[in-house]
């Protein structure tokens, strides 16, 4: 018989993470096709924030949300794919006796290709030759670079063509798809490393430690501004944050061995407030020289809210919501599409009603409503008429059921 393994509460998590990245792209989407914008990026640093804010009277507390909302979110995603991905090899190989490399992998290309190549084909055979979807910058750097961006996001490895691209310039409309690289770079090894190390602790540590030596290592290079081969390797590094996932496999460990010590320490209600109120804290007054640490905090303190919301009875978040958790199981579909509807809403904005760049309150909430609607439309449609027949046959490779299959089958 098949072992089901169901966190309620979690689908509550990946949508609030999937709608951060969404608040981000309106602003940035925002302000690249020439509409005002809350997007600003300033020192993380609370004594250079205060004099950029004395400055400007525009500014307000909320503008370093807008440029952090969506690196949060998917920090997020990548703790949580980390604890989901190793708690169910765990359980795995408890039942069967070992791991199975190939039933894994079938696994998840029946979760994320069939989506991500959905997304591809639109992102370079549909939007670059319609003018709805233009995006200054974006646009002129697919077109001089298409067969390049075309092949790496073929083999997967649209984060490597981020790292190539001049100042994080992304293919429009699709952009967002560099962390479905990561997270199948990473889904590559680990299933291997957990089957080949009889203590999978020591893999946890030992893969978290060697990888962000060689970060650190990268990052305290000195080399000039116009390298841009290193440039590029950096920015590759810098986007691989497989520490991150790493940080979730932990957490996996903890709970999956009921480390009852350390997990009533997590559980307890000061540090759940802590690790909530850590989140903003670090975003308006991290130092900006250690910008580049930041997420391994992010991500401690994600973990905490995972693991209590996962599996703690009086977790102080109760989010096991019946809307939460429908709008959490399309999560990967908002995160896939939400930036091709965004646009589309922009352009016609500017080009068909003609706005002013100068967008009025009503106008925001217009944009924000009219983007959030179409990609959660999309989103269900997508995942009622075309993921679902995918995730449907995941169930023959899977001797563990989770997510929506354990909690319904």
């Amino acid at each position: 018989m098949q072992q089901r393994v169901y966190f309620p509460g979690l689908n509550a998590l990946r949508f609030f993470a999937a709608f951060a990245v969404v608040i981000t792209h309106v602003e940035l989407m925002r302000k690249m096709l020439g509409f005002s914008s809350g997007w600003r990026e300033l020192p993380h640093s609370a004594a250079n924030a205060a004099a950029v804010i004395a400055s400007d009277d525009r500014y307000s507390w909320w503008h370093p949300i807008f440029a952090e909302a969506g690196p949060l979110g998917v920090i997020f995603f990548f703790v949580l794919s980390g604890f989901l991905i190793t708690y169910l090899l765990f359980v795995e190989r408890e039942q069967s006796g070992g791991i199975s490399v190939r039933s894994f992998y079938l696994r998840r290309i029946f979760r994320i290709w069939p989506l991500y190549y959905l997304i591809f084909a639109v992102g370079f055979l549909l939007l670059p030759f319609t003018d709805l979807f233009y995006v200054p910058a974006q646009s002129e750097w697919l077109e001089n670079h298409y067969w390049l961006n075309f092949l790496l996001y073929l083999i997967i490895l649209p984060n490597l063509a981020l790292a190539l691209s001049p100042l994080g310039t992304s293919v429009p409309g699709i952009g967002q798809s560099w962390s479905i690289g990561v997270e199948e770079q990473f889904y590559l090894i680990w299933p291997i490393l957990m089957k080949c190390f009889r203590r999978p602790l020591g893999a946890i540590l030992t893969v978290s430690a060697i990888w962000l030596v060689l970060k650190a290592l990268v990052a305290a290079q000195v080399e000039p501004e116009s390298s841009y081969v290193w440039n590029a390797l950096k920015t590759f590094l810098a986007l691989s944050k497989i520490e991150c996932m790493t940080a979730g496999a932990l957490g996996a460990w903890l709970l999956y061995h009921k480390k009852q010590a350390l997990l009533r320490w997590l559980f307890h209600p000061i540090i759940q407030i802590a690790a909530i109120a850590a989140v903003p804290l670090f975003v308006f007054f991290f130092p900006y020289q250690w910008q580049d640490g930041v997420h391994l905090f992010h991500s401690a303190a994600f973990l905490v809210i995972i693991l209590n919301v996962a599996a703690n009875p009086i977790s102080l978040l109760r989010l096991n919501n019946k809307w939460l958790d429908h709008l959490g199981r399309i999560s990967y579909g908002i995160y896939m599409y939400h930036m091709i509807m965004i646009v589309l809403v922009l352009n016609i904005a500017k080009n068909i009603l003609f706005w002013q760049s100068d967008l009025s309150i009503a106008q925001v909430v217009v944009v924000y409503g009219c983007s959030i609607a179409l990609t959660i439309f999309v989103s269900y449609i997508s995942y009622q008429w075309f993921e679902r027949r995918f995730i449907s046959r995941k169930s023959k490779f899977s001797k563990v059921l989770s997510g929506e299959e354990a909690k319904t089958n």
